[in-house]
């Protein structure tokens, strides 16, 4: 099979995946924004939001580092069993962290005391993300094993969410029924993983604290890039009550809907990449993305209150002028995803590429705190638009000064 036959298999089968994981949640947006109102929604954002601190947390970069060793390890069985047993002991570990952490701020926090029930249920997501390992079904470039059980998983229970969600009063399911499918999902997974002869085992304490080490400098840049998104949602519930956080939140879910999109091609190219260095097959990918992406902007910016009003109603008209504010954002968003670690990466320069998301999301919560004392949705929009662009803008200088495109 070619290179390029492979890749777009691959892409097809992330392409599906994430297509469901983006799709579903849609399907029921119209409908849940309905019965739970823009309070109700704007609650189930913000644990969302919350939790996803959490996720990133557990994740610690193994999608970048374990993906990239399980690539060059690929054909080692003996080898894989040894980095998949130790990063989903190192996950598991930062899980039982994350709920202590978790608890002591339900305890001690007033505002995230209100819905602890809703940060409880959503925050057994976590331990269904563990289990799927998608790290280990991109390093081998076998994407279809885990998409479509993933996604019929899913389907499934996204249906229940139509049928036993009614009202406001019934916020509570929503969490349960995505967490509860997240998990089945996730043990699915691990049965396959097993299917392949890879054996779960509890490896020595110096293999896991160097997986540990291996994995930190991605972990960084992802808590950098976590900070200029999640934080966002996560500042206005705070500070400005549900309702802004549902009105924020429909908007940036159309952004973030959109750029994933991408998101598979970004995650097949990196293993193949970091292997072949065929950087003449990914720029054919990249500037017919770019393309791409640009027209989907446009139209999301001209067409943003028909968008708004069909999928979230009447109730978030306010959402119309923030969708046109991060339909600009969409125009950086995807090249900068597509130059980030599929291409610096696998050239070996990992250390740049963690800088372009680093010092931007330093500066964005900066000036995120220096706004609280006259912070609005709007403001906080331009923001995130604002770092968007400087992450993109540095990957752009750093792939001409590293002449990676050549």
């Amino acid at each position: 099979m070619s290179d390029q036959k492979r890749l777009i298999g691959n892409f097809s089968a992330m392409g599906f995946l994430q297509i469901m994981n983006n799709a579903l949640p849609f399907v029921t947006l119209p409908y849940l924004v309905r019965v739970l109102n823009p309070e109700g929604y704007g609650v189930f954002l913000f644990s969302q939001a919350f939790i996803a601190y959490f996720i990133m947390f557990t994740d610690f970069g193994f999608e970048l580092s374990a993906t990239r060793e399980v690539s060059l390890n690929r054909n080692d069985k003996m080898k894989l069993s040894e980095i998949v047993s130790s990063v989903l002991i190192i996950k598991f570990t930062l899980a039982v962290v994350s709920f202590v952490i978790l608890m002591s701020a339900l305890l001690f926090v007033p505002s995230l005391r209100e819905y602890w029930q809703i940060h409880i249920l959503t925050f057994l997501m976590v331990f269904g993300n563990i289990l799927l390992s998608f790290f280990f079904y991109q390093g081998i470039e076998k994407m279809k094993f885990i998409a479509f059980i993933n996604a019929g998983v899913k389907l499934f229970f996204t249906i229940l969410i139509f049928i036993m969600v009614k009202n406001n009063d019934d916020l509570y399911l929503v969490p349960t029924i995505n967490s509860i499918g997240y998990i089945i999902a996730g043990m699915i997974s691990i049965y396959l993983i097993k299917r392949m002869g890879i054996e779960l085992q509890i490896p020595k304490r110096e293999t896991l604290i160097q997986h540990f080490r291996n994995s930190l400098q991605f972990f960084w840049s992802r808590v950098s890039v976590s900070l200029y998104t999640t934080s966002n949602t996560f500042v206005i519930g705070l500070i400005l009550g549900p309702t802004a956080a549902g009105i924020f939140g429909a908007a940036e879910k159309l952004l973030n809907g959109l750029s994933s999109l991408y998101g598979p091609l970004s995650s097949v190219l990196y293993p193949y990449l970091t292997y072949s260095k065929n950087i003449q097959l990914y720029k054919k990918f990249l500037y017919s993305i770019v393309v791409l992406n640009t027209l989907m902007s446009i139209i999301l910016f001209w067409q943003s209150e028909l968008i708004i009003k069909i999928i979230f109603g009447p109730n978030y008209i306010d959402s119309v002028y923030i969708l046109k504010i991060m339909s600009l954002a969409v125009i950086f968003v995807v090249p900068g995803i597509m130059m980030g670690y599929p291409l610096f990466s696998a050239f070996n320069k990992t250390s740049f590429v963690n800088k372009t998301v680093i010092y931007p999301s330093i500066m964005h919560i900066l000036i995120l705190l220096i706004i609280i004392p006259v912070i609005t949705i709007d403001k906080i929009a331009w923001l995130l638009v604002f770092t968007h662009v400087t992450v993109f803008l540095g990957r752009a200088i750093g792939a001409y000064r590293y002449k990676l495109l050549k």
